[in-house]
């Protein structure tokens, strides 16, 4: 919920917002990417026109009751046009039945020709793919036949995929098509078919389900017990409890085992007993074999591997955004991957790993502190500034997921809630950590919002905008010492342990939910301009 919650703790229609000063941005943003299990939040917006929080919240468009049968006979249509199903389409009618109100056939595609796109009275929505490399291929990363990405040299290719084209800027791809022509069998940048080319593979279904096709690498990690098949996380140099590994065991065990066990099985049933090996992605034509421009590896693909996002080391959703190319000013970054590990709260990895990344591939972004920093100076627990004194670099205001109404460090993978009352507690935590309870400091996001724009034109910054800078922005020093393990008490009630919290405001919430407040968070981020 930390990516609904952020986008609604910016919005104009949101009361709440409002009074607490924050609510404009959304209105004003241009891109919004998500990734990982932010990939539904994004696409829930987006196949609603980014109608308001609260109007999707009440409408049922974040139920999780179970799904059913019937939603998956829309899958039959796509096996009778001869296009092979995986474990994406499944995973996509289940994610997306409710917040599309059951109706599963538009395209992703077919979202840009609806009024509130043409009009620009919406932003572009962004979902993020990373690749599995079929084995025998440079790069290429397997554990007993399971394909998932390993962050190296030969394995930096991030896919992005919009309305209105799907592609990488970097890494092996380097091309984009337009989505609606996903599906079509290219060869050489040309349609081997030069007379009809596949139009609706690009589902809004398969294009969710894709992007959060995380499942094989959920297999990889239950069977390795957390060894390999990790999304980015820090290990070396971090203060862990005594009983760490025990911890990590036990996590392993609630969140995986029983989707592993039990889940699962059912899934390859309905995919006709097929194994993970074969169906454990989002699988689709390659659109750039035999292209000269892609690596040479790539053009001998006949068929993409697409993968969870996060599994790319990266678990914001940023790197398309910070593309030269989109000239982006100010990017407003939610992080809410659970980075840390066991207690499932964030400690900057992800952004570390973006800027290694856009320093690797001459990509403009600012510099970023190291671990210890970011604890230390409490960067994971406020709102923190990167890149004020770096005029050629996008504005970045990064807010963790941190626990100021609600200890919000839910696991999702075998939740069965949260009820609809749980998530209006979880949307309160978010605007809680965004406006900080605090007018003053929404000054500070407005200021920020316009520092490049005013650089731009030579106008002087005001006054009470240095002092926000000079208050919340990273000055490029880094942190000494050795930072606490992170498991803060709530921010606003800093008396209230988890357990008492969790027996007086969430369970009677609803009593079906888990919530543990030593588990890691699978929720993804969300990201805008």
């Amino acid at each position: 919920m930390g990516g609904i919650g952020f986008y609604q703790s910016f919005d104009s229609r949101y009361n709440k917002s409002v009074a607490a000063k924050t609510g404009g941005l959304s209105q004003a943003t241009t891109y919004v990417a998500g990734l990982s299990g932010g990939c539904q939040t994004t696409m829930a917006l987006a196949i609603n026109d980014f109608a308001d929080v609260q109007t999707l919240v009440t409408g049922g468009a974040f139920n999780n009751s179970d799904v059913p049968r019937s939603a998956y006979e829309i899958l039959q249509l796509k096996a009778e046009a001869g296009f092979n199903l995986s474990i994406a389409d499944v995973l996509g009618v289940n994610q997306l039945f409710y917040s599309a109100k059951g109706v599963l056939g538009p395209t992703f595609s077919g979202l840009f020709s609806s009024a509130a796109y043409t009009n620009g009275s919406v932003p572009l929505p962004f979902l993020i793919m990373a690749e599995g490399i079929p084995e025998g291929l440079p790069g290429s990363n397997s554990y007993d036949g399971i394909l998932f990405p390993v962050n190296n040299a030969t394995n930096q290719t991030i896919y992005e995929i919009s309305p209105i084209e799907f592609g990488s800027w970097q890494g092996r791809a380097q091309a984009f098509l337009p989505t609606a022509h996903l599906g079509t069998t290219f060869k050489a940048g040309i349609p081997v078919n030069t007379s009809e080319c596949v139009t609706g593979f690009d589902s809004s279904v398969w294009v969710l389900g894709a992007a959060e096709s995380a499942i094989a690498d959920w297999v990889v990690i239950q069977d390795t017990n957390n060894t390999r098949g990790e999304f980015s996380r820090k290990r070396a140099e971090l203060p862990f409890p005594a009983n760490e590994t025990e911890i990590e065991d036990q996590k392993i065990t609630q969140e995986l085992g029983a989707f592993v066990t039990d889940i699962l099985p059912g899934v390859l049933n309905l995919l006709g007993n097929a194994t993970i090996q074969e169906v454990g992605y989002g699988l689709v034509a390659n659109p750039f074999f035999g292209y000269d421009k892609s690596d040479a590896a790539l053009q001998q693909q006949k068929t993409l591997v697409l993968v969870d996002g996060g599994e790319s080391g990266q678990e914001s959703p940023i790197w398309p955004l910070i593309q030269p190319a989109r000239k982006m000013d100010f990017l407003l970054v939610s992080d809410s991957s659970g980075s840390e590990l066991s207690s499932g709260w964030m400690n900057g990895t992800n952004l570390i790993n973006t800027a290694s990344m856009a320093i690797a591939n001459n990509v403009p972004f600012p510099k970023i502190p190291d671990i210890n920093t970011f604890l230390i100076n409490n960067y994971t627990l406020a709102p923190v500034f990167f890149g004020c004194n770096e005029p050629e670099v996008p504005l970045v205001l990064f807010v963790a997921d941190a626990p100021y109404s609600a200890y919000s460090n839910a696991t999702t993978v075998v939740a069965t809630g949260p009820s609809e009352d749980q998530i209006q507690i979880l949307l309160q935590n978010t605007l809680d950590i965004v406006s900080q309870s605090n007018t003053t400091w929404a000054q500070c996001i407005a200021c920020g919002s316009i520092l490049r724009s005013l650089e731009r034109l030579g106008q002087p910054i005001p006054d009470q905008c240095k002092l926000c800078f000079a208050e919340h922005c990273w000055q490029g020093q880094m942190a000494t010492g050795t930072p606490p393990f992170v498991a803060p008490s709530l921010l606003l009630s800093p008396n209230t342990t988890f357990a008492e919290w969790n027996a007086s405001a969430w369970t009677p919430a609803f009593s079906g939910a888990v919530l543990n407040g030593s588990t890691t968070g699978s929720g993804g981020s969300g990201s805008q301009e």
